[in-house]
């Protein structure tokens, strides 16, 4: 999924009052923290780098099935947050926090872990 192919789904599903300018640095952040905190942990080659900037057309780092969850719970928690909506930030926050562990928990399942393994059973 491209990122202005996501951006133009939260803009129907919630509309705001937001750029696409904006929302593509929420994005590019979201995927650089997906990257360090998820990828970089797993043994993944070398060409799934992530993009310096990001335009409409960037592919997003986080595949299907897991990603459009993820990159339109966040985008809609930070428009909440922004917005000072706290209810519905905390509802959108839930729905965060249920994605990334989803997507982790794909990882997880899906690629080696980098490094040795210290336990062995």
């Amino acid at each position: 999924m491209t990122a202005g192919e996501l951006i133009a789904q939260v803009d129907a599903l919630r509309p705001n009052q937001y750029g696409t300018e904006e929302k593509l640095r929420w994005l590019q952040r979201l995927d650089a923290q997906y990257r360090r905190e998820i990828l970089d942990t797993h043994a993944i080659p070398a060409e799934d780098a992530a993009e310096e900037s990001y335009t409409e057309d960037s592919e997003l780092l986080c595949p299907f099935p897991w990603g459009e969850e993820l990159y339109t719970s966040y985008l809609f928690c930070q428009i909440d947050l922004m917005n000072a909506e706290i209810e519905k930030y905390n509802q959108s926050a839930a729905l965060l926090a249920a994605a990334w562990r989803q997507a982790a928990d794909g990882v997880n399942r899906a690629l080696p872990a980098k490094g040795e393994r210290r336990w062995k059973l």
